[in-house]
């Protein structure tokens, strides 16, 4: 159902989301090595990615490269090597897969069914060039790739070669902080290895008006609840067009709770949710939470909100750590700068810090 809050595998589950569908497979389709799809937090990217990865007539494997860093403490190639060999083999005969696996350098295979071991001599460059020559378009999608710099491999080095010399491996990237993503890859930047090579970007946009309303009267006569206009509205204007955050109101009715309750029990648990998420940055400077509470309570100019932040603070800050400050939020994705100034683009991210 369209409420279900688990990320989406089939296109009927999916809302509105066809034009950014049919971009994705028939990149992949004509052949193009690398899409990127961006978006902040909670508009459903991995919901379409996997859709996109069920759709696809090739081999596929979806790497978490977040829950990769959470395992580790960082993306190894041991990790991500053996996430590959493991999405491309999977449904393979024993036979079939030992012959794709045979003779790669820190790669071993168990006596009982198909069972890898990887270790840190293994190469990913051989591993793609294996894959490669095998004749059979295989897909990598990297979901979170941003977490990818936690390593001493080079991740986009590696992406460009394979862009460069491989006819049968194409790369599908998310990201939700996008100037991380987008400072990582460097692919508008002419001293990344990156730079120049072909691929599409995708951006996801929150939902308009008409797309939140349709969203949600679609998801309660799914679950055959009756629901006011005035309610509808108000969650609309409450939760401004993030899907996630429209997915939980209509779980959180379905289960029987009132509107009130509903939009309650909402921004508690996403108050908790986003915090959480928000404190390892805040390990790093609690002036990335000072500011984020300015911005919050309507300071939006770069001055004001130094001006509030140095007040919060007792002291003066220099402009260039500053700068620096709001610039690092607006790369995690937690502020969007425009011509009249900074802004938190989820209202539930911005009641959290209020």
């Amino acid at each position: 159902m369209l409420f279900n809050p688990k990320p989406k595998t089939r296109r009927e589950e999916l809302y509105d989301r066809e034009e950014e569908l049919s971009l994705i497979e028939n990149s992949i389709e004509k052949g193009l090595p690398l899409v990127v799809l961006l978006g902040i937090r909670r508009l459903g990217k991995s919901s379409l990615l996997n859709v996109a990865l069920n759709e696809l007539p090739f081999r596929s494997v979806k790497i978490d490269a977040r829950k990769v860093y959470s395992e580790f403490g960082t993306v190894p190639k041991e990790a991500i090597g053996k996430l590959i060999l493991e999405g491309y083999i999977r449904g393979s005969t024993k036979e079939r897969a030992k012959e794709a696996l045979k003779s790669l350098r820190g790669v071993r295979i168990g006596g009982f069914g198909v069972e890898l071991s990887v270790d840190r001599s293994v190469s990913i460059h051989a591993i793609l060039e294996r894959i490669d020559s095998l004749g059979e378009r295989f897909v990598i999608a990297i979901d979170e790739t941003q977490y990818m710099r936690f390593s001493n491999s080079r991740y986009p080095e590696l992406i460009a070669w394979a862009i460069d010399e491989l006819q049968n491996v194409g790369f599908i990237l998310t990201g939700s902080e996008i100037g991380l993503l987008e400072d990582f890859l460097g692919l508008h930047d002419p001293e990344s290895a990156l730079f120049g090579r072909a691929h599409r970007e995708i951006r996801l946009r929150r939902f308009e008006g008409r797309q939140s309303r349709d969203f949600l009267r679609r998801g309660f006569e799914e679950v055959r609840l009756d629901v006011t206009e005035e309610e509808i509205e108000e969650a609309i204007g409450e939760l401004d067009g993030i899907v996630g955050w429209l997915t939980l109101y209509g779980y959180n009715r379905y289960l029987g709770m009132s509107h009130r309750e509903a939009l309650n029990r909402l921004k508690e648990d996403a108050r908790r949710l986003i915090l959480a998420e928000f404190s390892a940055l805040k390990k790093l400077s609690h002036r990335y939470e000072l500011a984020m509470r300015a911005v919050a309570n309507g300071r939006h100019r770069w001055k004001e909100i130094k001006e509030a932040v140095e007040l919060l603070e007792g002291k003066r800050i220099d402009d260039k750590n500053f700068s620096n400050i709001l610039n690092n939020l607006v790369r995690y994705g937690y502020l969007e700068k425009t011509i009249e100034g900074y802004f938190i683009p989820d209202p539930l991210v911005e009641h959290a810090f209020r």
